[in-house]
């Protein structure tokens, strides 16, 4: 199983994946992002640290708080969409 797929099958990361998918152009704190996908932030903050870990996520740090924003890395957006759509299909 390739790395993408095995990431996706978490039901928190998939959901924070399809979240970032669908708003590509998004930066959000961890309590922005729990609020979005309904996942308590706990859990929110675990999954996207290791996203971020992956390579799915970008962490951008500041003194208070964190952002995640989606990868600019063409390569892993396209396994990513290639993932979500064959699930969808």
């Amino acid at each position: 199983m390739d790395r993408i797929s095995k990431i996706l099958q978490s039901r928190i990361k998939r959901k924070i994946v399809i979240f970032f998918y669908e708003n590509p152009q998004s930066v959000d704190s961890v309590r922005g992002i729990a609020t979005w996908t309904n996942i308590k932030p706990k859990l929110a903050k675990k999954a996207l640290e290791e996203l971020a870990k992956d390579g799915i996520l970008v962490a951008h740090r500041g003194s208070s708080t964190t952002g995640y924003a989606y990868t600019q890395d063409k390569n892993i957006i396209s396994q990513i969409e290639a993932k979500l759509s064959n699930a969808i299909t």
